[in-house]
């Protein structure tokens, strides 16, 4: 049973986070984990709803926390901002990032922007199955090496892999890999750490962010800085983009996005899926730019055909005057006439005007 409330879970218990991109079936391994008690309540000054939930590991309790989706932890919306502001303000002591196992590049660039705030995490690759029916699979032996955390295979459906999470939990580590960026944002960033007090996250990975203009971060930058210091963060971040001819931000991305797909074609080996298995085929055929408009206008009359013909013609006439006309309606007419002496009643309640 789901309760919707905004306390009822201890605020001194240790956090574990959930956290991943969008549509990866985070939700699903929340559940796997947690069973059916959990808080939904919205962060506080948002509209974003968070499910909350207890459990025990170790004899130890935690909070789960599943956050919204994300694409990256400098966020471009108001659900990332949330998922962002859980690692800064609620201090995890561990994060679980859900992978989709079909997409490691985009993963991966997550799981940059985590190491570089210091969190220790877990990598559980989701939907193994669907990977594999693609022809993906990951050597996660490799995987884990090269990132220095613990990586899990899980299909969420099957609970396989849940187990294996639960163990690795208490045993996250901080990822060991780690991005060296261009030297001006190199030494901009030494600039912008020496300015920055104590956070639950690195002060480099918070003068990324100030680089990559997140304004997101301003109330916090506020609430913990001066005017002064506030003034000397914009110059900073304004000589690096003069002298790299461009966006910090645009360096930076272009970075994690390289390393991301320098690991990911390390560990990830593609081999000739069946082309001609039924879904696979009817799936690359309506993404094809030619023969996915006939298959497009063919499933559109299919669907007319069904609705408009099948459904509003064929049935609807055959309950009208079939089921009603030759037996509903009648049976209700000699009923009403049976025990209704009364004409005028008996047109009111059946007939024609009834």
């Amino acid at each position: 049973m789901n309760r919707r409330q905004r306390h009822g879970h201890d605020r001194h218990a240790r956090k574990i986070a959930l956290l991943g991109n969008p549509n990866v079936g985070k939700s699903v391994i929340f559940g796997l984990l947690t069973g059916k008690y959990v808080t939904v309540s919205n962060y506080p000054g948002t509209t974003v709803e968070i499910t909350r939930s207890s459990i025990t590991l170790d004899m130890t309790k935690f909070l789960l926390i599943d956050t919204p989706g994300v694409n990256s932890l400098v966020p471009m919306s108001e659900d990332e901002k949330v998922t962002r502001d859980i690692l800064l303000y609620e201090k995890p002591d561990t994060v679980i990032q859900v992978a989709d196992a079909k997409n490691l590049k985009r993963t991966l660039f997550i799981t940059l922007q985590l190491a570089e705030m210091g969190l220790p995490s877990v990598l559980a690759l989701n939907m193994t199955d669907e990977a594999s029916e693609r022809g993906i699979s990951i050597d996660t032996g490799m995987l884990k090496n090269l990132l220095g955390i613990d990586v899990i295979s899980t299909i969420a459906p099957q609970r396989k892999g849940i187990k294996e999470l639960r163990e690795s939990m208490l045993n996250a580590k901080t990822a060991a890999v780690s991005l060296a960026y261009h030297p001006a944002i190199e030494s901009a960033v030494a600039e912008i750490t020496a300015l920055l007090p104590q956070a639950h996250i690195s002060s480099r990975s918070l003068a990324l962010m100030i680089l990559s203009r997140d304004d997101s971060l301003n109330d916090w930058l506020k609430e913990h800085l001066d005017e002064k210091h506030l003034k000397r963060l914009s110059a900073i971040a304004d000589k690096c983009d003069a002298e790299l001819k461009t966006s910090s931000a645009l360096v930076i991305n272009k970075a994690r996005l390289e390393l991301a797909a320098k690991i990911s074609g390390e560990v990830v080996k593609k081999t000739d899926a069946p082309s001609w298995r039924p879904l696979v085929a009817v799936g690359n055929l309506s993404m094809h730019p030619v023969y996915g408009i006939p298959i497009v206008l063919l499933v559109l009359y299919c669907i007319y055909q069904f609705v408009g013909v099948f459904g509003a013609g064929i049935l609807v006439d055959f309950f009208e005057n079939t089921i009603f006309g030759q037996y509903i309606n009648p049976a209700a007419v000699k009923l009403v006439k049976t025990i209704v002496p009364w004409k005028l009643v008996q047109d009111m309640l059946v007939g024609e005007y009834g």
